[in-house]
C-alpha cells in the first residue's frame, strides 16, 4: 500500500500536466504509454506464439503521428488498413517462421492498446476535449476505488464465473454509482468555474456510468489474459501497481466511450 500511494503521489501530477497541456505532450504521452503497454502484451503473449514485436512498435509510433498530424476519421481506416495488409506481408514472406497465430496475436495487440488508448488524443483533441478527457480517468479511477470500498464493507455476492472471482456484485454495482457521482461532482465543479455547456453535468453522469462499467470489462479482460498466460502482473515499472498495462486496462475500454458519448452528444 505505500508503495502504491508513493507512486501514485509522484506520478498524477505528472499524468494531469501531460495531459492538460495537450497537443505534442499527450501525443507523446499516449504513444509512449501505447507501445509500454503493448510490449507489456507481446511479452505475455510470447509463448508458442511470438507475436511480430518490431512492426507493431514501429506501426504504433506511425499511426499516432498521424492522428496528431491529420486527426481522425479516414486517418485511421487508412492506418488500420495499411497495419493489416503489412501483417499479411510478413505472413507470406516469412512464412516458414511466423504461424498464423503470431500473426493474429501482432494485430489483436495493436487494436487492443494502441488503437483504443488513441480515442485518449482524439478525445483531448477535440473542441470540448478539455473538458471531457478528464471523464475518461475519474470514470475509471472513481470506480475501482468505489468498487474496492463497496466490496470491502458491504460485498457478500462474488462475480462467480468470470477471471475476477474476488470481485463482488455490490462492488460492480457500487463502482459504476461511484464513478457516476464522481463525473456529476466534476460536471459541478466545472460549471461553477468555467462556462460549459448546459448539460454537461447530465452527460457527464451519463457518460461516466458507461465508461465505468465499460472500464470493469476492460479490467476483466486483462485478467483474463493474465490468467490465460499464467502471469500474476505484466510488468513491474510502478511499484505496487504493476506494469503499464495494469494501470490502463480499464482507460483503454473508457477512452472509445468517452470519445464516442462526447461526440453523440454534441
Amino acid at each position: 500500500m505505500f508503495k502504491r500511494t508513493i507512486t501514485t503521489i509522484v506520478g498524477l501530477p505528472i499524468l494531469i500536466f501531460l495531459v492538460y497541456s495537450g497537443g505534442l505532450l499527450t501525443t507523446i504521452l499516449s504513444t509512449v504509454a501505447a507501445i509500454m503497454g503493448l510490449r507489456e502484451l507481446y511479452i505475455a503473449l510470447s509463448g508458442k506464439h511470438k507475436p511480430i514485436h518490431f512492426l507493431g512498435y514501429i506501426f504504433t509510433i506511425i499511426y499516432f503521428v498521424a492522428i496528431y498530424l491529420f486527426g481522425s476519421g479516414y486517418t485511421q481506416i487508412i492506418a488500420l488498413t495499411i497495419f493489416i495488409i503489412m501483417a499479411q506481408t510478413c505472413l507470406v514472406v516469412f512464412y516458414k517462421k511466423l504461424t498464423l497465430k503470431e500473426c493474429i496475436g501482432t494485430v489483436y495487440g495493436f487494436l487492443y492498446i494502441p488503437f483504443l488508448l488513441s480515442f485518449l488524443l482524439l478525445t483531448r483533441e477535440h473542441e470540448l476535449g478539455q473538458l471531457y478527457v478528464w471523464l475518461i480517468f475519474t470514470s475509471a479511477f472513481g470506480c475501482d476505488t468505489f468498487a474496492y470500498l463497496t466490496g470491502v464493507t458491504i460485498g457478500k455476492h462474488k462475480l462467480t464465473n468470470t477471471p475476477s472471482p474476488n470481485k463482488s456484485v455490490e462492488g460492480l454495482i457500487g463502482g459504476i454509482i461511484g464513478a457516476a457521482l464522481v463525473g456529476g461532482l466534476y460536471g459541478f465543479l466545472m460549471s461553477r468555474f468555467f462556462e460549459i455547456p448546459d448539460n454537461f453535468i447530465l452527460s457527464a453522469i451519463i457518460i461516466s456510468s458507461l465508461a465505468a462499467a465499460f472500464g470493469v470489462v476492460g479490467d476483466m479482460a486483462a485478467s483474463a489474459i493474465k490468467r490465460n498466460t499464467g502471469i500474476k502482473d505484466f510488468g513491474n515499472i510502478f511499484p505496487g501497481h504493476g506494469g503499464v498495462l495494469d494501470r490502463i486496462d480499464s482507460i483503454v475500454v473508457a477512452a472509445p466511450i468517452v470519445y464516442l458519448a462526447m461526440n453523440l452528444t454534441f
